[in-house]
């Protein structure tokens, strides 16, 4: 399943920071992009925003998903 939406235990993920940390990630991502408190980020948003390849991105947070099924 593909999924869109970047989550706070996404950037902890990739980051390997605090939860707190990557709360404040995606706070200051939302402020930056003048999005209101319950609209979301996207992987694309993060990834543009960050300069970060969104392919490789999606890539990592597949494995990280797939080692916790494990």
């Amino acid at each position: 399943m593909i999924r869109i939406v970047m989550y706070p235990s996404d950037v902890l993920l990739l980051t390997n920071k605090s939860e707190s940390y990557a709360r404040r990630v995606i706070q200051n991502l939302k402020r930056s992009l003048n999005k209101e408190k319950h609209q979301i980020v996207t992987i694309k948003e993060y990834c543009q925003y960050y300069g970060l390849d969104v392919d490789e991105v999606i890539a990592a947070l597949n494995k990280c998903e797939l080692n916790k099924a494990s």
